[in-house]
């Protein structure tokens, strides 16, 4: 999927998810202030590593299973960026210079 390891590293960073736990994972986008959604692993019966992407919560019984993956990337990968408020923010810090109308 990547041609070399700074390519990875890039995607890594355009995309970040931070570890938790030792088989959980908190994606973070926007805001930037709390996670978006969770990435839990697990292994089923023939010891196959899975990734559940699930709702963001605090209460970890409020998080709800969203699709399941083969790798920790294609599931942090399938967490979409919202766009909506990358817009707003950019129409309320968006003006003419010095305060000029």
């Amino acid at each position: 999927m990547y041609r070399n390891e700074r390519e990875k590293e890039t995607e890594r960073e355009r995309m970040p998810y931070v570890q938790v736990d030792t088989n959980l994972w908190a994606v973070m986008r926007y805001p930037k202030d709390r996670p978006v959604a969770m990435i839990q692993g697990l292994a089923n019966r023939e010891n196959v590593p899975l990734f559940f992407v699930m709702t963001w919560h605090p209460e970890p019984s409020q998080r709800r299973v969203v699709s399941q993956h083969d790798t920790l990337e294609e599931a942090n990968g399938s967490v979409l960026w919202d766009t909506a408020q990358v817009a707003r923010t950019a129409r309320a810090s968006a003006g003419p210079a010095n305060g000029q109308r």
